[in-house]
């Protein structure tokens, strides 16, 4: 294999993958199907504002999908 074809199909796989990562997450909403067969990410930040969490996950079918949901501030009610 000649480096140019070597680069060509790491420089596709590459952005395949950034592709997958770059599209929005669909809100979840109380009784969705999901169907997560492995946990890529999860992003929840760490301000106290911010109670938005996004999950990057794989399906069963092998396609990248991104779900955001709402975390609960468990240290809000703290007594």
């Amino acid at each position: 294999m000649t480096l140019s074809k070597a680069f060509a199909i790491a420089t596709l796989t590459f952005g395949t993958s950034i592709a997958a990562f770059a599209q929005p997450a669909t809100p979840y909403q109380y009784g969705m199907d999901l169907d997560i067969t492995q946990v890529i990410a999860l992003d929840a930040p760490a301000s106290e504002d911010a109670n938005i969490a996004i999950l990057t996950y794989r399906d069963s079918a092998g396609n990248v999908q991104k779900i955001s949901y709402i975390r609960p501030n468990i240290t809000a009610n703290q007594n």
